[in-house]
């Protein structure tokens, strides 16, 4: 008699594994070299994210959530395209571009957690003495600057990102404190848009206006307005005074472009020597604030800052005229410090 074997299907077949690696592994300068962060920091980064990123699925092999993390951060160093990142790790393209996805929106629901200007007296009063400690400059809560981060040319109101240096961007505000941590961020304006208006429709540029900042001053370049609580250099100093304000105003405020130049060379994703981010903007400026949030991390962790060349090209749009009522503060600041 004829037997007739017949192979039962299965209804759910396994599927091949992959051979992952374990990144984790590694040893710490390895870690910091290819994903930034230390592993105390990543293993910080993981349980504060762990809520959002595990997942109920019908997957055999379900990413762990320490290593969407990894692939996430492996993005954000290299700026390398999701393939060559999965290829690194043994996970697939499609799998890198979600996993970018979900960690870019968990960190970006607590970039305030992160971010933060300083507001209790403590915080005030420590921060302005780390700033006077670098060239004798008073009362300075932050340092602000924009900075051009490469994107796709988007579909939509493609002109509005072209910056004056012609090419397509998020122009991004940074407020930093003088230990390079960030204490303020707007990511969300194309690329046409002048330093000084972002500042000014920023929420923290309202509150200022509106007094409701503690008690102190913002530096920023000549491509911003004086106002009573943003000093500017002087363009052309007059006296000797003039010349020591100004010299000090640009010493102290520096700190923010190095605050720039450390991040974009951690996160190469932001940098244009790693290509420009292939997003919509909406997705570009959260990558963006994700690279942010992983500077002011390293800054906890006291990581290593990086060595970067002088190449960080600041704003300097033409200055808008300076209101009257400000010409009297500066100069008083003068006649008090820099006689």
């Amino acid at each position: 008699m004829e037997v007739l074997w017949v192979a039962a299907r299965e209804e759910n077949p396994p599927r091949p594994l992959r051979d992952r690696m374990d990144p984790l592994t590694l040893p710490d300068h390895v870690l910091i070299r290819q994903y930034r962060l230390s592993r105390p920091a990543i293993v910080f980064l993981a349980d504060n994210l762990s809520n959002d990123l595990k997942r109920e699925t019908r997957r055999s092999t379900p990413l762990p959530v320490v290593l969407q993390i990894m692939a996430a951060l492996r993005f954000y160093a290299s700026g390398s395209f999701q393939m060559v990142v999965g290829g690194t790790l043994g996970v697939s393209q499609s799998s890198i571009s979600r996993v970018v996805r979900d960690v870019s929106n968990a960190l970006c629901r607590r970039a305030r957690q992160f971010i933060k200007f300083p507001a209790t007296n403590e915080e005030c009063i420590r921060t302005k003495q780390q700033f006077f400690d670098i060239a004798g400059f008073p009362n300075v809560l932050g340092a602000v600057d924009g900075t051009h981060i490469a994107i796709k040319a988007p579909s939509d109101e493609e002109d509005g990102f072209v910056n004056r240096k012609n090419f397509h961007s998020i122009n991004t505000q940074v407020i930093c404190d003088a230990t390079l941590r960030v204490t303020d961020l707007v990511a969300k304006w194309p690329g046409s848009t002048h330093d000084s208006f972002i500042l000014m429709n920023s929420g923290t540029g309202i509150k200022f206006n509106e007094g409701e900042m503690p008690d102190g001053w913002l530096l920023g370049d000549s491509g911003y307005t004086l106002r009573p609580w943003l000093m500017t250099p002087i363009l052309h100093p007059a006296t000797e005074p003039d010349e020591r304000y100004s010299r000090a105003q640009r010493k102290t405020r520096s700190v923010v472009e190095r605050c720039i130049g450390v991040v974009k060379s951690r996160f190469r994703c932001i940098d244009r020597s790693g290509g420009v981010l292939q997003y919509i903007p909406e997705r570009a400026c959260k990558i963006i604030t994700c690279a942010f949030i992983l500077h002011n991390i390293c800054i906890m962790y006291r990581l290593p800052i990086p060595n970067i060349t002088d190449d960080h090209d600041p704003e300097c749009d033409v200055p808008g005229p300076v209101p009257a009522p400000c010409n009297s503060g500066i100069q008083d600041l003068i006649r008090r410090r820099f006689m």
